[in-house]
């Protein structure tokens, strides 16, 4: 794909989030059930813009969503990694009870965090941990707003620590293997990417 094409696509992303940040605060309802395809179209304009002819890239990509989709199982059935949560309907289809789209999210969410940590720190422990302190804290931003979107909700109303000490590992543990390809993605869309949700679900929390 040509890099003008690439652009018009980030810049449509752009506009997605700005006027889904004043569209969820006018009218949530209408603009809910688009949730799960703007993760979508997130999730590709990353990897656009990543290096997918280096197949390794992919692979690692897609690895780490399925490793996350598999903790996501287990925390729902168990209880043990994230405490007691299920999931809503906010999120679009769900296999197992976990949405399918939820963990792609947090691939690139992981893989974002890791480009634009690595490109500040250079020793590979603290750009992992440093960067899944930084996908914890926009999981930490995104809980305050997820049971009014019907994304997810805690048995107890609120997570406790027990949730972010698990996030925080299994940030860590999935991208540690990974780490010599994943920080091949662009750094300039993975930090644009970032600023978005963090804009987006900011407003949402001060707004709804």
């Amino acid at each position: 794909m040509k890099e003008t094409h690439k652009s018009y696509f980030l810049y449509f992303l752009i506009l997605v989030y700005i006027s889904g940040s004043i569209g969820f605060v006018l009218n949530p309802a209408f603009f809910s059930p688009f949730t799960p395809f703007t993760l979508l179209l997130t999730c590709l304009v990353f990897l656009i813009h990543s290096p997918v002819a280096d197949k390794k890239f992919i692979l690692a990509f897609f690895s780490i969503a399925f490793l996350g989709y598999i903790f996501e199982v287990i925390g729902v059935k168990t209880g043990l990694i994230f405490g007691k949560y299920s999931y809503g309907d906010g999120l679009g289809l769900k296999l197992l009870e976990v949405p399918l789209v939820i963990s792609i999210n947090w691939a690139m969410l992981i893989c974002a965090g890791i480009r634009i940590v690595s490109s500040i720190f250079v020793n590979k422990i603290t750009v992992l941990v440093v960067a899944a302190l930084l996908v914890t804290l926009i999981d930490l931003l995104i809980e305050q707003v997820a049971p009014k979107l019907d994304f997810w909700q805690f048995e107890s109303g609120l997570p406790g620590i027990h949730n972010y000490l698990g996030w925080i590992g299994v940030a860590f543990f999935i991208s540690y293997f990974f780490y010599p390809i994943i920080i091949k993605a662009n750094r300039m869309v993975s930090l644009i990417i970032l600023i978005l949700q963090i804009i987006f679900f900011t407003s949402l929390f001060i707004f709804i």
